[in-house]
């Protein structure tokens, strides 16, 4: 007898679970999936993040998008890996940029096949996650002339109920452009693995191209595999990450994107450097060594306005607010309020005090485990009470 009851316990229990929003997390550039890493988490670092929030009571997903791809190709990889299906990029862009429209041994059963307007989905993003996620807010909205695949052949309006955006580059990255042209092309962009060490780069790590047809050799050690691709045309082309986070490719995306009235809005900042008399910017000590480098690039650019110094090591902080096109027209805005949460505008909070690995939970040491689950256990609980 207890153990039927135990069983029907446990049945209810994952019928109930089954039946909560979604929240999906999305990662950044350079972002790795649960499967790589060898337990190294994207989401937690040595904290396994969503299973913390798993047994909090929320319903979390996670996605393995390619980590230097571009928005639109990562946006599709999400769709997918969360619908089910054949991956597809579409025939005219996969024409475009000369990729591989359909790559083999990317169909995915789908973890939520039930999605739909009716079931819509909260994400979670950082970083780069966060153009991704309004690239595919774009995708399922849009309705896209000669196109066969189900995303881009229909509207979707109503698939996401929310976004929220961690440390995100709305309006681009000044490092994008510093390193893309006066660095070697991938070599040198080593800050933004946080702290991967090489071994586990060579072992682990997964670049997700086989739209390029750029699969990584089995015994090809990263380095080597890094100067293929600097020699291939994928440094050239718009369909990359680096022009999507560049300050222009920015501004190319905010032209075409506008937010949805029916979809929830939430922005993160992070900072972590100190203001200087002549208004430029260092890293202050609570920003981790591994960032230094690219916090100064930044803050001591004369290529882009004072306010654009105070950074978090990778993005400048007031890029992160929301999205501003190029005409200089930001997308409708406000200082979020708790008891004021309305949808259609992005809810901007009070920047945070952390540099860009550390509000995911990468730091070496002294690291504050328990309010970094704090935070997203309260970003969780704010999403399941939107109406």
């Amino acid at each position: 007898m207890k153990i039927k009851i135990m069983f029907i316990l446990i049945f209810l229990s994952s019928l109930f679970a089954s039946s909560k929003p979604i929240i999906i997390l999305l990662h950044g550039f350079m972002g790795w999936g649960r499967d790589e890493m060898g337990g190294y988490y994207y989401w937690g670092g040595a904290t396994d993040l969503q299973e913390y929030l798993i047994s909090e009571g929320f319903n979390v997903h996670s996605v393995s998008v390619g980590p230097i791809s571009s928005n639109w190709d990562r946006a599709i990889e999400a769709f997918y890996q969360i619908k089910g299906g054949q991956l597809d990029y579409g025939s005219s862009h996969s024409a475009e940029y000369d990729i591989i429209q359909k790559p083999e041994g990317k169909y995915y059963e789908g973890f939520f096949q039930d999605w739909n307007q009716y079931s819509p989905i909260h994400i979670i993003t950082h970083s780069q996650g966060g153009q991704t996620a309004r690239m595919l807010e774009y995708l399922l909205k849009t309705k896209f002339e000669g196109e066969e695949s189900d995303l881009l052949s229909n509207s979707k309006e109503g698939w996401i109920k929310s976004i929220t955006t961690i440390s995100c580059p709305h309006n681009g990255t000044i490092l994008a452009n510093e390193v893309s042209n006066n660095f070697p092309f991938l070599q040198n962009m080593t800050p933004f693995f946080g702290i991967l060490e090489k071994s586990k780069i060579n072992e682990l790590y997964n670049f997700d191209l086989e739209q390029w047809n750029l699969n990584k050799f089995k015994d090809e050690i990263t380095e080597d595999y890094l100067n293929r691709l600097s020699e291939s045309g994928i440094k050239d082309s718009k369909n990359f990450s680096a022009w999507d986070l560049s300050i222009e490719g920015a501004k190319q995306f905010n032209d075409i994107y506008s937010t949805d009235s029916n979809v929830y809005y939430f922005s993160y900042s992070t900072y972590s450097t100190k203001e200087l008399e002549d208004k430029t910017h260092v890293p202050d000590f609570n920003m981790s060594l591994l960032v230094w480098i690219p916090s100064l690039i930044i803050g001591k650019s004369s290529k882009i306005p004072d306010e654009w110094h105070m950074n978090d090591g990778i993005i400048s902080t007031v890029s992160m607010k929301y999205p501003i096109n190029s005409s200089g027209e930001a997308e409708p805005h406000k200082e979020f309020n708790e008891n004021n949460i309305v949808k259609g505008v992005w809810q901007v909070m009070e920047p945070i005090h952390h540099d860009h690995h550390v509000i995911i939970g990468h730091r070496l040491i002294n690291l504050d485990e328990e309010n970094m689950k704090l935070f997203y256990k309260q970003i969780c609980s704010r999403l399941y009470s939107l109406k």
